[in-house]
Parts: C-alpha cells; structure tokens; sequence
C-alpha cells in the first residue's frame, strides 16, 4: 500500500462509488474525495487538488492556468474516455503523466446510442407523458431494419455501436480519419463478426448524404469542432435522425435547431451539449429532439470499468502530446 501519495479524486460519482472507493483503499492510504454532489471549478478545484500528488478526474476543467498553480501534482488518471477537458500541452511541458485506456466505456455508450436510434426512429419520446394526459396518440415510425447508418468516428465505441446493429441487417457507411485499407477492414470484420460487404469507409460528405441514422462517435478537437454546421446539413436526407453520444461542440446546435424547425420529419436524440447542464437548451423546446443528461456511460458496469481504469492510470501513465 502506497502511503507517500496523496490522492484527490475530482469525479463526483467516483467518490459516491464505495464499490471503487474499497478498491482505491487497498492500493492509497491518503485519498481525498469530492463528496460535494457538484463539479468542482475554479478555485474549489484548485483547492481541492492542492495537496494531490496524484489525481482522478472525470469532467472537471484542466487547464494551464490551473496546473501552474498546482506544483505538487505529477499524474492525472482520466475517469472517462475524452481527453477534451485536459490541457495536454499544458501537461506535457509540465511534466504531469496522464493515465487514460481509451474505450473502457463503449459498451455503455454504444447501447445508449441504440437506444436513442430506436427512440428517434419510433417517435416515442412523448408517448408516456401523452399518457398521463389523457392522450392515446399512434403517432407511427420506422423500423431499424435494412436502414443506412452513417457513423462519424470509427474507433472503439464506433465500432461497438456496429456490431449491435448486425441482427438489424443494416448497411454501416463510416467515416474515420483513419483510413482502413482492404486487409484492415476484412481483419477488423473478421474480429468484430461484422458483415463486410454491409460495412463501407466513406468521405464525410458522402456519409452524410447517404445516412438515414446518423450517429456520431468522433473526440471533440478543433479539428471536430461544429464539424457538422449549416452548410453540411443542406446535404442530409429530409428524414434523418442524429444521434449524438460523443460531445456536444461536434455539431452547431444553432444550425441544428435551424434545421429540425424546418424539417419535422427529420429527428435528433442527444445525450451531450455545447454547455452542460443544459437547462436552458431551445433544442428541448422542439417537437423532434429528444434528450438525456450526459449519462451514456452512467451504467453501474461502465462506472465500475472506468473507476478500474482510472485506478489503474495513477500507476500506468506517461506524457500525452
């Protein structure tokens, strides 16, 4: 058992979780725990990490400002998969480790993406509150079989996501920076018991064009930043839902209210926003949206596989750059 570290765990559910709270004990003696309910900023932050030598973050800010005042901590172990929130290069003139395993959550989030695909597709959004107002709507919707989905991102999540549509039979056209040569693919169709002649690389343009579900699984950058705008949704199908589990400044939610406002028959389903909480979103506002509150890894097994990663990282890091 280490007893040398300081330990500061920022995630508030983390520090709720006695499950990887037992765990952390058995490796930590002096661990520090955010048991305020709340997203530490600012100066609570900087507080509350002051004394870490070594600390757990989920979606609290890091950035430059901050780790200039922070001259004790030397590992940040990320509690989730975007690294978005984090000052890499802040980091690594520093010298602050960062500990992160990439997909430890896919599953989660790849079957929230489901659920949300049927949602969009079923128009069932509103139909238990209808309900309860005395309203029996059948208000009709489409089947997930045979339709094309288009996927922004193919990496782990991504690639989750595709193999729960196989029973579904519907066609995958993806697009990912990375470009997947023949053997790639075959090896990766091969390894996932995805259907290769049902799954196809493609330009992002023509993923859009072509999608009748479009869901989104890129890391926010500036390269992914209001990727899809105005401009790019003129080349939608009418009819298309959007799903998006990823991050919320990937597309323009300005453009997008835009877009369902003249496009009812088109629909989008998001579990992430440019500010969170969103509270005030107009997108909830409109008759084709439906939303959840950033909870597509919020599964007691996701949880528990992150914690593990998490703990994991205070011992496994290295510099990001």
């Amino acid at each position: 058992m280490n007893s040398s570290e300081t330990i500061a765990v920022a995630s508030r559910s983390f520090s709720k979780n006695s499950e990887l709270i037992s765990v952390l004990k058995k490796k930590y003696t002096n661990i520090i725990l955010n048991e305020t309910g709340k997203t530490l900023e600012g100066l609570e932050l900087l507080n509350f990490l002051s004394p870490a030598d070594k600390a757990i973050i989920g979606i609290e800010e890091i950035s430059s400002e901050l780790l200039a005042q922070l001259p004790k901590l030397k590992v940040i172990s990320k509690y989730g998969v975007g690294l978005n929130n984090l000052d890499l290069d802040a980091m690594s003139s520093k010298g602050v480790m960062i500990g992160f395993i990439p997909g430890v959550n896919k599953q989660s989030v790849a079957e929230l993406a489901l659920t949300l695909t049927l949602i969009a597709l079923r128009k069932i959004h509103r139909n238990h509150e209808e309900i309860t107002q005395g309203k029996w709507s059948q208000e009709k919707g489409s089947e997930l079989f045979g339709k094309t989905i288009g996927l922004l991102g193919f990496g782990n999540i991504g690639q989750k996501f595709a193999t729960l549509l196989q029973p579904f039979n519907c066609k995958i056209v993806f697009f990912d920076e990375k470009i997947f040569d023949a053997q790639e693919l075959k090896t990766l169709c091969d390894d996932l018991k995805l259907n290769q002649d049902l799954l196809h690389q493609e330009e992002f343009s023509m993923v859009l064009s072509k999608a009748d579900i479009l869901s989104i699984h890129l890391p926010l950058s500036t390269k992914t930043e209001n990727i899809i705008s105005a401009t790019d949704l003129s080349h939608v199908k009418e009819s298309v839902s959007i799903i998006n589990t990823a991050r919320g400044k990937i597309i323009n939610e300005k453009d997008l209210h835009l877009f369902l406002s003249k496009n009812l028959n088109a629909f989008a389903a998001f579990d992430v926003y440019a500010i969170e909480p969103a509270l005030e979103n107009p997108l909830f506002n409109l008759p084709n949206f439906f939303g959840t509150s950033h909870r597509s890894s919020l599964t007691n097994e996701g949880i528990y596989a992150m914690g593990l990663a998490a703990i994991a990282g205070l011992d496994n890091n290295r510099i990001f750059s």
